[in-house]
């Protein structure tokens, strides 16, 4: 048996020389995907949460957050690059990331989990627009087209269906979301930093929520479910999908169309963990919403043509 094991590891290693190693556009698109797995779980994890205060669960989830990201960068012998992060960059991926989900911790209550995951996930669009004002590119038909169905699906998504009636407020500070995360993502495209910057920022972050929950929250106590989605928060979608989009961004600096439209599969992925959970019902409308939104993305991203996926 051992002789036979010996061989088969032996095959494995050879199959696996034989693989060519991935090029920065599959790896950027490895890490976006892995991104949007994590970030799926946020609405779901989110209305388990709820209705804790927005900014103790988000501060809670920042606390796990860094626990587990500086315990993996120790357990790999990088604890002093890991508390070297550059000050800055601390700064502003705490800031960014503190609007981006506090803001939809907001809405969520307003509007229902499924609206506003759909509203801010906009962000890609939004993402697309904003890189192609800074290079100073002209959009083609398809990507001009995906741009408006992507908000047609957003439109359709908070139409009169809506779980908690229709809210102007709750749906700016869901679409507030996700340009404040478009505009974060497009600055972090120009990171050059080797080492994760989401972990270090999280005690930052754990700090100014934490801080705002004091000043502006009740206090609460938390039951075990809330305790338990807390904990999935901070190392799921807050933390480790943030990581791995950073990685996507930087990774792939120039191929931020195609990583764009992979995000964009995460509304879908909400909608089904949040169907399959029975935590919130799914309206025919947001469905539809997310599915127009999820196509307009790949048209604007100009993953549908041969040349995007080509180039």
């Amino acid at each position: 048996m051992t002789d036979q094991t010996a061989i088969l590891v032996l095959r494995s290693r050879l199959s696996l020389d034989m693989v060519p190693p991935l090029g920065p556009r599959a790896r950027a698109a490895s890490f976006a995907f892995g991104a949007v797995l994590l970030w799926a779980t946020w609405p779901t994890l989110a209305t388990l949460a709820s209705p804790a205060p927005p900014f103790l669960v988000f501060g809670l989830a920042a606390v796990i957050g860094f626990a587990v990201s500086f315990s993996l960068a120790a357990l790999r012998g990088r604890a002093k690059p890991y508390l070297k992060t550059p000050p800055r960059t601390v700064a502003f991926v705490a800031l960014a990331l503190l609007a981006n989900n506090a803001l939809y911790l907001f809405a969520m209550p307003r509007i229902g989990p499924a609206e506003a995951n759909v509203i801010s996930y906009l962000w890609p669009v939004m993402l697309v627009l904003i890189i192609a004002h800074l290079r100073r590119e002209r959009l083609s038909l398809t990507r001009s087209a995906g741009i408006i169905i992507g908000f047609a699906g957003a439109a359709l998504a908070i139409g009169p269906t809506f779980e908690r009636g229709l809210d102007p407020g709750g749906i700016l500070l869901a679409f507030l979301s996700g340009l404040t995360f478009a505009i974060y993502a497009a600055i972090r495209t120009q990171g050059r930093e080797a080492q994760d910057v989401i972990g270090p920022s999280m005690g930052l972050l754990a700090i100014m929520a934490l801080s705002a929950h004091a000043l502006f929250e009740a206090p609460t106590e938390l039951s075990q479910t809330q305790w338990l989605a807390i904990v999935g928060i901070g190392i799921a979608p807050l933390t480790l999908s943030n990581a791995l989009w950073d990685q996507a961004s930087r990774t792939g600096r120039n191929e931020t169309a195609l990583i764009s439209g992979i995000a964009y599969m995460t509304p879908l992925a909400s909608l089904f963990l949040l169907a399959l959970f029975d935590v919130t019902p799914i309206s025919s409308g947001v469905a539809v919403g997310a599915v127009l939104v999820v196509i307009g993305a790949l048209a604007a991203s100009n993953l549908l043509s041969r040349r995007g996926c080509g180039s």
